[in-house]
């Protein structure tokens, strides 16, 4: 069994999380970046650099897997990406 942590996301940026073509983005979704590269949104939370914070700026990086560490990776926003699979 394991244990996932809950995250909230503040209403703000709520905007931030939306492709190219407005779905939805979460941790882990699997997405085409601008380079037409394959990759998973991972987002920080408990920090300043993540959704759950009123200082975050929408930027979150894409990591080439999904367990990969969300300060690796490409950084990028939800207009600069297209989902192409929720997280599981």
């Amino acid at each position: 069994m394991t244990m996932e942590t809950i995250t909230t996301i503040l209403a703000q940026n709520e905007r931030y999380l939306r492709d190219a073509f407005g779905s939805p983005l979460r941790d882990g979704a699997c997405v085409v970046d601008p380079d037409r590269k394959v990759g998973y949104v991972r987002l920080e939370f408990g920090s300043r650099r993540g959704p759950d914070s009123a200082y975050w700026d929408g930027w979150f990086s894409v990591t080439p897997t999904r367990t990969g560490h969300p300060l690796s990776g490409k950084v990028l926003n939800g207009s600069m990406v297209q989902l192409i699979g929720a997280r599981p």
